[in-house]
């Protein structure tokens, strides 16, 4: 798989547009205001809020904002701030948002593409200038650089900010919301993954010579051979950066290749690595980073190491590996594969339920027979 950064359609040098609520003048105070007119204001009245197509996500929950689901954004639960009030029955409200680039890419992140709305579908402006500590900036978002900030809204003094809504939006303005948060949104539930991708490898595995790591397998005649062992899998977290997902965490094979006779050739897409369900894992086939084999010529009496970087979802649980190894990768026809088995618990062998099932049985006939004895004593 060959990582190729995805840029956001949003300019990080968009001027940014000033949002602010109209309040009354001290000229409507000189000519005099009725009670109802100094109440504090109940709602906002910026404009329509957007509208969001999807289910709506619950606060502080991960949620994709663009297309190819690379960029995750978690916005908190609005909340008043105690900053100065902009005009009277008015505060500042905040909400605290974070960003960050689950695969690869560069993007750009607005602040005005947040948009907070009341229980009737109103907008509510933002102050022309954020006055909050940590006010989130228009930022640059990449795999190595995760954005955090803070954003402020105009409402009203008496609001009850646990009906509102915020929603985010591609462009600042427009009228579609990509992703929306409340206190009535859905939480992912959090799910165990125990394969190291959903593709299935589809590679055909007959007549293939199969052995345990660290066994090395030869390819070519007598005369002219190439010895390939490989290392245990073992896994590796992967910095963040160009070359592999933030979402990932590598797994590592080291190869022994030794020519025999003549010159042997090696390749990456030599070796492909599939989980115990018969998923193929994904890889940069460029390299990720640690990994030094794209093609190499293998010198007799020069062997060489290499290391193969595969990949796995964070956090998943993978019980068994086996490597393919492919003189032809285009043939998919595999001649080796080296296979990790699923580790199996006492409780689950075939020797432990059987020593079991002894013990079991002895136990049972020693006390029968200890039975029997006092029995007869007795009489």
């Amino acid at each position: 798989m060959t990582v190729r950064p995805r840029l956001l359609a949003l300019s990080l040098t968009t001027a940014l547009t000033i949002s602010a609520c109209t309040f009354g003048s001290d000229d409507s105070k000189e000519s005099g205001t009725t009670d109802q007119d100094s109440m504090p204001a109940a709602a906002c009245s910026s404009g329509e809020a957007p509208s969001l197509g999807g289910k709506t996500s619950a606060f502080d929950a991960p949620v994709a904002i663009e297309s190819s689901g690379a960029l995750r954004t978690q916005v908190s639960e609005p909340a008043m701030s105690t900053t100065a009030s902009p005009a009277d029955g008015y505060r500042i409200a905040q909400i605290k948002v974070s960003a960050r680039v689950q695969t690869n890419g560069v993007f750009a992140l607005h602040p005005e593409s947040f948009v907070l709305a009341d229980p009737d579908g109103q907008r509510c402006a933002q102050p022309a200038t954020n006055p909050l500590r940590g006010a989130l900036q228009v930022s640059q978002v990449d795999e190595s650089k995760a954005v955090s900030g803070v954003v402020a809204f105009i409402v009203p003094a008496e609001a009850n900010l646990s009906d509102y809504a915020v929603h985010y939006v591609d462009k600042p303005g427009s009228p579609k919301a990509i992703a929306s948060w409340s206190g009535n949104g859905s939480a992912p539930s959090p799910a165990t993954v125990n394969t190291c991708s959903t593709n299935r490898s589809g590679i055909k595995l007959a007549g293939a010579k199969d052995q345990e790591f660290y066994k090395p397998f030869t390819t070519g005649d007598d005369p002219i051979s190439l010895a390939i062992t490989p290392s245990t899998p073992w896994s590796r977290e992967l910095k963040p950066g160009p070359n592999q997902p933030n979402d990932v965490r590598g797994v590592v094979v080291s190869l022994y290749v030794a020519a025999k006779g003549s010159v042997g050739y090696i390749e990456r897409n030599q070796f492909q690595l599939i989980d115990d369900k018969g998923n193929l894992c994904r890889y940069n086939e460029l390299g990720s980073d640690g990994e030094n084999l794209t093609s190499d010529l293998v010198e007799t009496d020069k062997p060489k190491r290499y290391t193969l970087v595969f990949w796995t979802p964070k956090g998943s649980e993978v019980a068994g590996w086996k490597l393919l190894y492919m003189p032809e990768p285009s043939d998919r026809k595999v001649t080796a594969t080296w296979t990790l088995k699923p580790r199996v618990s006492a409780s689950d062998s075939p020797s432990s339920s059987a020593s079991s099932s002894a013990s079991s049985s002895a136990s049972s006939s020693a006390s029968s027979s200890a039975s029997s004895s006092a029995s007869s004593s007795a009489s």
